[in-house]
């Protein structure tokens, strides 16, 4: 008797890391998923032909991301109405993933006023650099504004836990470094002995003469980070989201067991 439960308690451990097992692999298997996609749609070869600036609207792809950032935002909006008051683990993800897209969002929006004619004048290029330099003050503002805000909405959690301020502000930390360096990166050309705009000038018509195009939008660090974080956000929410869904398959299953 006593080695038939022996037996029926092993069989039942064996069952139970199957189970816990086959789970584990569902999520990796959805957090591998949404890796590929990030590494894929970050291979140029499998972008579409698209304007530097969007808002040109030349191209059916100018059309649709535009359509769909504004989409992304209307949803970030709806999900930090939904997840923000109250609290979880999954809503503190969710929420502050759906502040750091909707932000990022109305960032890339904003920034995109900045962007120039491409011209290749003395004049119009010397705006240009003044504008790519108000496009990164700007880019700071947006993550300094959205950063309070992440803290705001996650003070909550902060109070049970430190940890949660440590991966609110996270995304954050990683896009201001980043934005940080590539002003650094602006500053030094600008700052270069033999720099100036006449010369900057020059050098864009040489090459475009050259066969090679010329897009002063490309200058515009700040407005092409908000593009990719709200798209990387996007991803994440879908991968959180996928997380969860494997979770709740799960417990309903259990359930019925």
């Amino acid at each position: 008797m006593k080695a038939k439960k022996d037996k029926q308690e092993r069989l039942n451990l064996v069952k139970k890391i199957a189970r816990n097992t086959f789970w584990g692999l569902m999520v990796t298997l959805v957090i591998t998923l949404m890796m590929v996609v990030v590494a894929t749609i970050t291979q140029p070869k499998y972008l579409p032909v698209m304007s530097n600036n969007i808002f040109e609207l030349k191209y059916v792809a100018d059309w649709v991301f535009l359509i769909g950032i504004v989409l992304l935002i209307v949803l970030g909006g709806f999900i930090l109405y939904k997840t923000v008051k109250k609290q979880s683990v999954w809503n503190f993800v969710f929420s502050n993933l759906a502040l750091l897209m909707t932000s990022s969002g109305l960032g890339f929006i904003v920034l995109s006023f900045l962007l120039p004619k491409n011209k290749l004048t003395v004049k119009a290029v010397g705006r240009a650099v003044k504008l790519v330099n108000i496009s990164y003050f700007l880019t700071f503002i947006i993550i300094a504004i959205t950063t309070m805000f992440a803290v705001y909405i996650s003070r909550k959690y902060v109070d049970k836990n430190n940890w949660y301020l440590y991966f609110a502000l996270l995304p954050y930390i990683i896009w201001a470094g980043w934005a940080y360096q590539q002003y650094q990166h602006w500053q030094s050309f600008l700052s270069a002995k033999n720099f100036n705009i006449q010369r900057l000038t020059s050098m864009f018509i040489y090459y475009q003469s050259h066969g090679t195009k010329i897009d002063m939008n490309l200058m515009f660090e700040g407005y092409k980070s908000c593009a990719f974080v709200v798209l990387i956000a996007f991803i994440y929410l879908l991968t959180v989201g996928g997380v969860q869904l494997v979770f709740k398959v799960k417990e309903k299953i259990q359930r019925k067991a």
